[in-house]
Protein backbone atom coordinates (compact mmCIF):
# COMPACT_ATOMS: atom_id res chain seq x y z
CA UNK A 1 0.00 0.00 0.00
CA UNK A 2 2.82 2.13 1.08
CA UNK A 3 4.41 2.02 -2.59
CA UNK A 4 1.23 2.66 -4.07
CA UNK A 5 0.54 5.79 -2.33
CA UNK A 6 4.32 6.99 -3.05
CA UNK A 7 3.55 5.81 -6.78
CA UNK A 8 0.36 8.39 -6.85
CA UNK A 9 2.31 11.31 -5.30
CA UNK A 10 5.01 10.93 -7.72
CA UNK A 11 2.08 10.62 -10.52
CA UNK A 12 0.36 14.02 -9.16
CA UNK A 13 3.20 16.44 -9.27
CA UNK A 14 3.99 14.75 -13.10
CA UNK A 15 0.71 15.57 -13.99
CA UNK A 16 0.78 18.75 -12.87
CA UNK A 17 -2.15 18.16 -10.50
CA UNK A 18 -2.24 20.74 -7.49
CA UNK A 19 0.39 19.99 -4.51
CA UNK A 20 -0.71 21.82 -1.57
CA UNK A 21 -1.96 22.04 1.52
CA UNK A 22 -5.75 22.29 2.17
CA UNK A 23 -5.05 24.78 5.64
CA UNK A 24 -5.83 28.17 5.31
CA UNK A 25 -4.22 28.20 9.26
CA UNK A 26 -1.10 26.78 10.55
CA UNK A 27 -0.40 24.51 12.90
CA UNK A 28 2.91 25.12 15.62
CA UNK A 29 5.35 22.79 15.39
CA UNK A 30 8.81 22.73 16.82
CA UNK A 31 11.33 20.36 14.62
CA UNK A 32 15.02 19.53 14.92
CA UNK A 33 16.89 19.74 11.53
CA UNK A 34 20.23 18.18 10.11
CA UNK A 35 22.41 20.55 12.34
CA UNK A 36 20.95 19.94 15.53
CA UNK A 37 19.11 23.11 15.86
CA UNK A 38 15.76 23.36 17.07
CA UNK A 39 12.89 25.51 14.68
CA UNK A 40 9.70 26.07 16.11
CA UNK A 41 6.64 27.79 14.20
CA UNK A 42 5.49 30.04 16.75
CA UNK A 43 8.58 31.60 17.84
CA UNK A 44 9.38 33.02 14.30
CA UNK A 45 5.52 33.88 14.06
CA UNK A 46 5.29 35.68 17.09
CA UNK A 47 8.49 37.22 16.05
CA UNK A 48 6.86 38.91 13.47
CA UNK A 49 8.72 36.60 10.38
CA UNK A 50 7.13 34.52 7.57
CA UNK A 51 8.00 31.15 7.12
CA UNK A 52 7.85 29.46 3.82
CA UNK A 53 8.16 25.63 3.65
CA UNK A 54 9.28 23.39 1.09
CA UNK A 55 7.65 20.36 1.71
CA UNK A 56 9.70 17.40 -0.31
CA UNK A 57 10.46 14.05 -0.06
CA UNK A 58 14.20 12.05 -0.35
CA UNK A 59 13.27 10.08 -3.03
CA UNK A 60 11.28 12.86 -5.34
CA UNK A 61 12.88 13.11 -8.32
CA UNK A 62 10.75 16.77 -9.41
CA UNK A 63 11.87 18.05 -4.94
CA UNK A 64 15.57 17.41 -6.46
CA UNK A 65 14.96 19.60 -9.15
CA UNK A 66 13.69 22.28 -7.08
CA UNK A 67 15.99 22.38 -4.51
CA UNK A 68 18.20 24.39 -6.20
CA UNK A 69 15.49 27.25 -6.44
CA UNK A 70 14.74 27.05 -2.87
CA UNK A 71 18.83 26.96 -1.69
CA UNK A 72 18.80 30.23 -4.38
CA UNK A 73 15.83 32.34 -2.67
CA UNK A 74 17.11 31.49 0.88
CA UNK A 75 20.87 33.02 0.19
CA UNK A 76 19.19 35.85 -1.53
CA UNK A 77 16.61 37.02 1.39
CA UNK A 78 19.15 36.62 4.24
CA UNK A 79 19.90 32.99 5.03
CA UNK A 80 16.72 32.96 7.59
CA UNK A 81 18.61 36.46 8.63
CA UNK A 82 15.70 38.56 7.67
CA UNK A 83 12.01 39.04 7.55
CA UNK A 84 11.35 35.10 5.61
CA UNK A 85 12.14 32.09 7.45
CA UNK A 86 12.74 29.01 5.15
CA UNK A 87 12.58 25.26 6.44
CA UNK A 88 13.04 22.22 4.01
CA UNK A 89 10.72 20.10 5.39
CA UNK A 90 11.51 16.37 4.61
CA UNK A 91 8.15 13.44 4.37
CA UNK A 92 10.07 9.90 5.49
CA UNK A 93 14.38 10.20 4.90
CA UNK A 94 16.24 9.40 8.17
CA UNK A 95 18.85 11.68 8.90
CA UNK A 96 21.39 10.17 6.24
CA UNK A 97 18.73 9.58 3.48
CA UNK A 98 17.99 13.26 4.17
CA UNK A 99 21.53 14.65 4.05
CA UNK A 100 21.92 12.79 1.18
CA UNK A 101 19.45 14.42 -0.81
CA UNK A 102 20.73 17.89 0.32
CA UNK A 103 24.51 17.39 -0.55
CA UNK A 104 23.24 15.79 -3.73
CA UNK A 105 20.82 18.52 -5.10
CA UNK A 106 20.19 21.46 -2.72
CA UNK A 107 23.93 23.30 -3.24
CA UNK A 108 25.84 25.73 -1.79
CA UNK A 109 24.69 27.04 1.83
CA UNK A 110 21.15 25.39 1.65
CA UNK A 111 18.21 26.08 3.96
CA UNK A 112 18.24 24.44 7.11
CA UNK A 113 16.71 20.68 6.12
CA UNK A 114 14.69 18.14 8.67
CA UNK A 115 14.52 15.03 8.39
CA UNK A 116 11.04 13.26 8.36
CA UNK A 117 12.17 9.92 10.60
CA UNK A 118 14.01 11.94 12.67
CA UNK A 119 13.67 15.57 13.10
CA UNK A 120 10.04 15.67 12.87
CA UNK A 121 9.10 16.30 9.79
CA UNK A 122 6.85 13.44 9.09
CA UNK A 123 4.11 14.86 12.19
CA UNK A 124 4.43 18.28 10.18
CA UNK A 125 3.39 16.54 6.78
CA UNK A 126 0.80 14.80 8.73
CA UNK A 127 -0.82 17.95 10.22
CA UNK A 128 -0.97 20.47 6.93
CA UNK A 129 -2.41 17.35 4.90
CA UNK A 130 0.42 17.30 2.00
CA UNK A 131 -0.98 16.17 -0.89
CA UNK A 132 2.19 15.40 -3.39
CA UNK A 133 6.11 16.70 -3.45
CA UNK A 134 7.15 18.87 -3.76
CA UNK A 135 4.79 21.89 -2.14
CA UNK A 136 5.76 25.42 -1.20
CA UNK A 137 3.99 27.24 1.02
CA UNK A 138 4.16 30.64 2.56
CA UNK A 139 2.91 31.43 5.91
CA UNK A 140 2.33 35.04 7.38
CA UNK A 141 3.14 36.28 11.04
CA UNK A 142 -0.63 35.97 11.67
CA UNK A 143 -0.55 32.23 11.22
CA UNK A 144 -2.39 32.21 7.94
CA UNK A 145 -1.50 29.90 5.08
CA UNK A 146 -1.23 32.95 2.88
CA UNK A 147 0.11 30.85 0.03
CA UNK A 148 -1.35 27.09 -0.31
CA UNK A 149 0.51 26.12 -3.51
CA UNK A 150 3.67 27.77 -4.69
CA UNK A 151 3.22 25.93 -8.29
CA UNK A 152 4.98 26.56 -10.83
CA UNK A 153 8.07 27.31 -8.67
CA UNK A 154 11.49 28.43 -9.83
CA UNK A 155 13.55 31.11 -8.22
CA UNK A 156 11.75 34.29 -10.54
CA UNK A 157 8.57 33.23 -9.37
CA UNK A 158 9.14 32.56 -5.82
CA UNK A 159 10.66 35.80 -5.53
CA UNK A 160 7.74 37.82 -7.31
CA UNK A 161 5.51 35.83 -4.50
CA UNK A 162 7.64 37.00 -1.75
CA UNK A 163 7.63 40.53 -2.56
CA UNK A 164 4.35 40.80 -3.19
CA UNK A 165 4.02 40.35 0.65
CA UNK A 166 6.52 43.19 0.86
CA UNK A 167 9.85 40.58 1.56
CA UNK A 168 12.87 42.52 0.69
CA UNK A 169 15.64 40.27 -0.56
CA UNK A 170 18.93 40.83 1.50
CA UNK A 171 22.42 39.85 1.68
CA UNK A 172 23.27 36.97 4.38
CA UNK A 173 24.32 37.76 7.40
CA UNK A 174 27.63 35.54 7.41
CA UNK A 175 29.70 35.73 4.66
CA UNK A 176 32.94 33.37 3.78
CA UNK A 177 34.75 36.70 4.06
CA UNK A 178 34.24 36.24 7.66
CA UNK A 179 35.58 33.40 8.78
CA UNK A 180 35.08 31.62 11.66
CA UNK A 181 37.39 31.77 14.75
CA UNK A 182 36.77 28.09 15.40
CA UNK A 183 37.46 25.05 13.35
CA UNK A 184 37.55 21.14 14.70
CA UNK A 185 38.73 17.71 13.03
CA UNK A 186 37.92 15.07 15.05
CA UNK A 187 39.24 10.94 14.59
CA UNK A 188 38.87 8.23 14.22
CA UNK A 189 35.02 8.24 12.06
CA UNK A 190 33.76 6.21 13.10
CA UNK A 191 34.82 5.94 16.43
CA UNK A 192 34.62 3.41 19.16
CA UNK A 193 35.34 3.79 22.81
CA UNK A 194 36.81 7.76 22.28
CA UNK A 195 36.99 10.57 19.97
CA UNK A 196 40.07 12.56 19.41
CA UNK A 197 38.71 16.08 19.08
CA UNK A 198 41.23 19.00 18.02
CA UNK A 199 39.68 22.34 18.50
CA UNK A 200 40.75 25.28 19.96
CA UNK A 201 40.89 25.81 23.85
CA UNK A 202 37.77 27.38 24.85
CA UNK A 203 35.62 25.69 22.54
CA UNK A 204 33.18 23.98 23.71
CA UNK A 205 32.21 20.44 22.19
CA UNK A 206 28.96 18.55 22.52
CA UNK A 207 28.05 15.26 21.01
CA UNK A 208 24.17 15.10 19.87
CA UNK A 209 21.66 12.86 18.95
CA UNK A 210 19.68 13.03 15.75
CA UNK A 211 16.74 14.93 17.69
CA UNK A 212 19.05 17.59 18.98
CA UNK A 213 19.50 16.12 22.18
CA UNK A 214 23.34 16.02 24.14
CA UNK A 215 24.30 13.16 25.03
CA UNK A 216 28.09 14.06 25.68
CA UNK A 217 29.79 17.24 26.27
CA UNK A 218 33.06 18.78 27.46
CA UNK A 219 35.38 22.23 27.07
CA UNK A 220 38.26 21.86 25.11
CA UNK A 221 40.54 22.67 27.49
CA UNK A 222 43.85 21.78 25.31
CA UNK A 223 44.50 21.74 21.60
CA UNK A 224 43.66 17.88 21.74
CA UNK A 225 40.68 17.15 23.79
CA UNK A 226 39.35 13.53 24.31
CA UNK A 227 36.06 12.74 24.50
CA UNK A 228 34.71 9.21 26.25
CA UNK A 229 32.37 7.37 24.01
CA UNK A 230 32.17 4.53 26.13
CA UNK A 231 28.30 5.18 27.61
CA UNK A 232 27.44 6.49 23.82
CA UNK A 233 24.98 3.75 21.99
CA UNK A 234 25.97 3.26 18.67
CA UNK A 235 24.25 5.18 16.06
CA UNK A 236 25.04 8.93 14.08
CA UNK A 237 26.08 12.36 15.95
CA UNK A 238 26.47 15.52 15.36
CA UNK A 239 29.64 16.82 16.97
CA UNK A 240 28.84 20.71 17.62
CA UNK A 241 32.08 22.92 18.20
CA UNK A 242 31.16 25.80 20.06
CA UNK A 243 32.35 29.74 21.19
CA UNK A 244 31.78 33.02 21.33
CA UNK A 245 32.93 33.34 17.38
CA UNK A 246 30.62 30.56 15.33
CA UNK A 247 29.10 27.39 15.93
CA UNK A 248 30.54 24.46 13.31
CA UNK A 249 29.29 21.21 13.47
CA UNK A 250 30.58 17.62 11.89
CA UNK A 251 29.06 13.99 11.66
CA UNK A 252 30.27 11.19 14.00
CA UNK A 253 29.20 7.29 13.83
CA UNK A 254 29.81 5.83 16.69
CA UNK A 255 30.52 1.86 16.48
CA UNK A 256 31.68 -0.44 19.53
Amino acid sequence: MRHLYTALLVLGVSLGLQAQTSLTEAVDFTVTDLNGNEHTLSEYLDAGKYVCIDFFAYWCGPCAAHAPYFTEIYNTYGCNGGDVIFLSMEYEGTWDQTHDFEVANAGDNPAPAISGAEGGGLAVHGDYAIQAYPTFILIDPEWNIVEQDIWPMNVDILDGVLQSYGLEQMACTSSMEDAPAVSIAAWPNPASNALQVEAQPGTHLALLDLLGREVSSTLALHNLTVMDLTTVPEGSYLLKAQNAAATLTQKVIVRH
